[in-house]
């Protein structure tokens, strides 16, 4: 893949969709680390019933890889951003045999496993 300068002047799509990721994922982050209880009771939560201190980790999670996810955007990674199209499937098998709320989930990380391939695939061949 080509290599590209770093900063954010002149995205290409997978850095816009990337980004666009690492920002949803520091958004529940914040929620789900300071506000625990009230992202367990949302109405399909997958996390009813779980105790704050492990929704609290589930955010912890979600701060580290939306920062990994900024910084490769940042960097226009994208051996990285192709990386992380695997695990999200994966992430979306799971997730899917959880059943429950977490069917949800599987449908959004299959989603932006193929927003993003597609991002990737314009930016190399476009």
């Amino acid at each position: 893949m080509p290599s590209q300068p770093l900063g954010l002047g002149g995205l290409n799509a997978s850095s816009i969709v990337f980004g666009a990721q690492a920002c949803f994922l520091l958004g529940n982050a914040v929620y789900t680390i300071s506000s625990p209880a009230a992202a367990a009771s949302l109405p399909g939560s997958p996390m009813s019933g779980i105790p704050e201190h492990m929704v609290q980790a589930m955010g912890i999670t979600s701060l580290s890889t939306g920062t990994f996810f900024a910084i490769a955007t940042y960097q226009r990674n994208l051996p990285v951003m192709l990386a992380s199209l695997p695990g999200r499937l994966f992430a979306a098998v799971i997730f899917h045999r959880n059943g429950g709320g977490w069917s949800q989930v599987a449908i959004f990380e299959t989603a932006m496993a193929a927003v993003m391939g597609a991002a990737l695939l314009w930016d190399y061949y476009l």
